[in-house]
């Protein structure tokens, strides 16, 4: 496992292992007491709640033949404005990321506009 830093500061390995271990399953993402984890292949990214600005979930579709084809984001904005885009399997997955977002950070803005505002951010 090769951990990535989406954050400012990056944590320390032995503690990023345990926590990672420990943390809570939705897909691809894993849910901590400090830190949110994305795996995709051997790669493991996070970034601590606390360096999270924005979260918002991105729908793409197409078309290949006669099959539409739906992918999910979960898209996260870093304070230093940095936007990371995480490839989910499920949509709701990443519903249930967002919610919890919303529920035990409250400081994460949840949603996007065409403003550029989130949508519980006050006008």
């Amino acid at each position: 496992m090769k951990f990535v830093c989406l954050g400012r500061i990056p944590g320390e390995p032995e503690k990023l292992k345990k926590e990672y271990k420990s943390a809570k399953q939705w897909g691809e993402v894993r849910l901590c007491e400090e830190y949110f984890f994305y795996r995709y292949f051997i790669k493991i990214r996070y970034v601590s709640y606390i360096d999270i600005q924005r979260a918002y979930l991105r729908e793409e579709s197409g078309e290949s033949g006669e099959f539409l084809l739906k992918e999910f984001y979960l898209m996260v904005e870093t304070v230093d404005g940095a936007l990371h885009k995480l490839r989910m399997e499920r949509e709701e997955n990443a519903r249930a990321v967002l919610e919890i977002f919303s529920e035990k950070h409250p400081f994460i803005q949840i949603g996007f506009n065409r403003l550029g505002q989130s949508k519980n951010e006050e006008r």
